[in-house]
């Protein structure tokens, strides 16, 4: 009880302390946010719309095979893994936020416009254009086919696209763990932390549901992959103007913005000893980057917050999401393109209703209890005592209580949801296993008692399941950005300011590890009917990062539910 009375004192002191602070910074004003969500409403079509584009190109330039797609798939996860926390270092120890956020815009958008380009020189080749139509892919553009070239020009339009990965993930890591944190008002102002983060991710999810579905619209009414190319190249380069004086707009506008930001103290130099100058310094960079790779591995397990962003991270191991793998795998299983569509767009309503739910969500849970955080680490408690004293907005008890709770509420709502999805999954294969022939899994039972003529039957089943699997799935996308969301804000409420964008560079890395053993898991399973073990395989990671979160929730607030209030509930009704 005494750290919880030092906690909620030192909340109290932070308030009065920060009055002037407040004053001095009430938060963005009308125009102010909307340029901000307009340049982050740019560039997160423009990242969405390469991410899909990228796989219809490369289908497109190797149509008989998947080694291509798989190939850039790994080597560009490889490359997060690797590079992602030198990414957030340097936004990090970056002191002017005007001229990071800019060079990731540039850099991004002229990685895609230079990708286009060879993008264009590999679909042009003339085995490549059978498929485009006349008016779409004229004659007089054409190349002779070279499959050295190809190969060639297709490492090339790799690295562009590393390059676009890696430079939008730092627009992503200056743009909500150094912006959005800074002008963020104080809790209850129109433009707190809790609302921009909502309002930031509804523009990411609407850009990840319309913008590859308008890449697909433009390539099927135009016949040609090229023509989709074009457009997404000329949409980047369109989009450069917005961004830049949007964000400089912001920059201009908010007096915090313009102050150079703390920059964490420097690691001491190694400088060589041997008379070589420069040399000596170039054989220990590979070393030094080295040591600062495990040093940042270092910073984030020693966080307070690591529980919650490692669990994140695992969830992106879970096959039952609308990525590639099960996209084939529902087609290939018999479902059309359009229940897809259909399933998916209905999942894509849910995603982009946690973004409404989870500002209501954190204020309700956060004042149904008073109590404070309670954490059995002193530095812990410091940290966030340091925290209080140090920031304006989204830093008060209640708030991260709410946090805690809801966030709990969504991994719990995902892992419930998840276990009906894998059950419809498995029944579903049982049953396509009796149809085709194979005697593997007849073990699932039909619950169904008419064994004679199994077409009508079979019909039937397979609609009911198949509206439980899509509407429990929908569910746990429901669930899953509900979490997203609270620990987005935890990570920016409980990481020290001078460690924000490297705590977020080698999340970004971990994640990334976790997309590799995922897509490593889909190579070592390749049958269709081997992907009941992958989807039992993300049950079972859903269920281990549900327990890490809850580890981390119990030992902060030493219970996750208050059952004595619903013992006294439960006696109060009877």
């Amino acid at each position: 009880m005494d750290s919880e009375d030092e906690t909620m004192a030192a909340a109290a002191a932070a308030r009065d302390d920060h009055e002037i602070v407040l004053d001095a910074q009430p938060g963005l004003t009308r125009a102010q946010a909307f340029n901000l969500y307009l340049s982050h409403a740019f560039s997160t079509w423009n990242a969405r719309g390469y991410e899909f584009a990228a796989i219809l190109f490369t289908a497109a330039a190797y149509p008989d095979t998947l080694v291509a797609a798989a190939l850039r798939m790994i080597v560009v996860y490889i490359a997060m893994i690797v590079f992602s926390s030198s990414v957030g270092h340097w936004v990090e120890r970056s002191p002017n936020r005007l001229r990071t956020l800019l060079s990731t815009i540039c850099c991004n958008r002229g990685s895609v416009i230079l990708g286009s380009i060879f993008w264009l020189l590999i679909l042009s080749q003339e085995n490549l254009l059978s498929g485009d139509t006349p008016v779409a892919a004229p004659s007089r553009f054409t190349l002779p086919r070279n499959d050295v070239l190809k190969a060639f020009v297709f490492a090339i339009a790799i690295a562009f696209g590393i390059i676009e990965r890696l430079s939008a993930s730092g627009n992503l890591i200056s743009m909500e763990r150094d912006w959005v944190v800074t002008v963020a008002g104080p809790i209850g102002h129109p433009y707190d932390l809790t609302n921009l983060n909502a309002v930031m991710r509804r523009i990411d999810l609407v850009c990840k549901l319309i913008s590859p579905i308008l890449i697909s619209i433009v390539i099927s009414v135009t016949g040609s992959v090229r023509i989709g190319v074009l457009y997404t190249g000329l949409t980047s380069l369109i989009s450069i103007p917005i961004e830049l004086v949007s964000a400089k707009r912001v920059w201009n506008g908010n007096a915090v913005l313009q102050t150079p930001k703390p920059i964490p103290p420097s690691e001491p130099t190694h400088h060589s000893t041997d008379g070589s100058g420069e040399s000596g310094i170039a054989i220990r960079s590979w070393p030094s980057k080295l040591r600062r790779y495990f040093k940042g591995l270092e910073m984030y397990f020693t966080s307070p917050v690591w529980m919650p962003s490692f669990a994140l991270a695992m969830l992106h191991f879970n096959m039952l999401t609308w990525r590639a793998t099960f996209i084939t795998y529902l087609i290939n299983i018999g479902y059309s393109l359009n229940v897809i569509t259909i399933a998916r767009a209905i999942g894509s309503i849910f995603e982009i209703s946690s973004t409404v739910i989870t500002p209501r969500g954190i204020v309700y849970l956060g004042k149904t209890s008073h109590r404070s955080v309670v954490s059995s680490d002193e530095s812990e408690a410091s940290l966030l005592r340091e925290d209080l004293r140090d920031e304006d907005s989204a830093n008060s008890t209640q708030t991260i209580i709410g946090l805690q709770r809801l966030g709990l509420w969504g991994m719990s709502g995902q892992l419930l949801n998840t276990i009906p999805v894998v059950l419809a999954l498995w029944v579903i294969s049982a049953q396509r296993d009796v149809e085709t022939g194979q005697n593997a899994w007849t073990l699932i039972p039909r619950f169904s008692g008419n064994t004679g003529s199994g077409d009508d039957t079979t019909m039937s089943l397979s609609v009911g399941w198949s509206v439980i699997l899509f509407s429990f799935l929908a569910f746990s996308r429901l669930g899953v950005w509900i979490y997203d969301l609270t620990t987005q804000q935890l990570t920016q409420t409980l990481v020290h300011k001078t460690q924000r964008s490297s705590f977020a560079g080698v999340e970004n890395s971990i994640v990334n590890v976790f997309e590799v053993l995922g897509a490593g898991a889909a190579i070592a399973f390749p049958n269709v009917e081997q992907y009941r073990w992958l989807a039992l395989a993300s049950l079972i990671s859903v269920a281990m990062s549900w327990s890490l979160y809850a580890w981390w929730v119990r030992s902060q607030r030493s219970h996750l539910v208050h059952w004595e209030k619903l013992g006294s509930k439960f006696c109060g009704r009877s």
